[in-house]
């Protein structure tokens, strides 16, 4: 495991030259970037990735049509959609029922005003 740095030792200039610990650090870190770029840039490697990355879209392909196909699945997704459209009617008429509420009492107070409003012409 590594040590943690202070930050008083990264903020202080190196003006000594490197011991031999330091400069094999540096060797070895300077190495696996090199074969980082190496194994990024690898036709080899590249055209792996590629071939894996068909093959995980050929596997999702052919698991989307099982289940599209599956009379399981079938069942549930027609279930799922009765369940919704029953929902959707119920919401409806509960707008639909608000909306009469709202505007039988409305009704109700312009009556109100206009028997009043009659009442006193009378």
């Amino acid at each position: 495991m590594k040590k943690p740095k202070s930050a008083a030792a990264e903020a202080e200039p190196v003006d000594r030259p490197l011991s031999m610990k330091e400069r094999a650090r540096m060797a070895r870190h300077e190495a696996y970037v090199r074969a980082k770029e190496q194994r990024k840039k690898d036709p080899r490697t590249l055209q792996l990735k590629e071939k894996a990355k068909q093959l995980r879209r050929e596997a999702s392909a052919k698991a989307r049509e099982r289940r599209k196909n599956d009379p399981e699945q079938v069942a549930f997704k027609e279930k799922l959609k009765k369940e919704r459209q029953a929902a959707t009617k119920l919401a409806k008429a509960q707008r639909k029922a608000a909306a009469s509420e709202t505007k039988k009492a409305e009704r109700a107070s312009k009556d109100a005003r206009l028997n009043v409003t009659l009442v006193g012409l009378a």
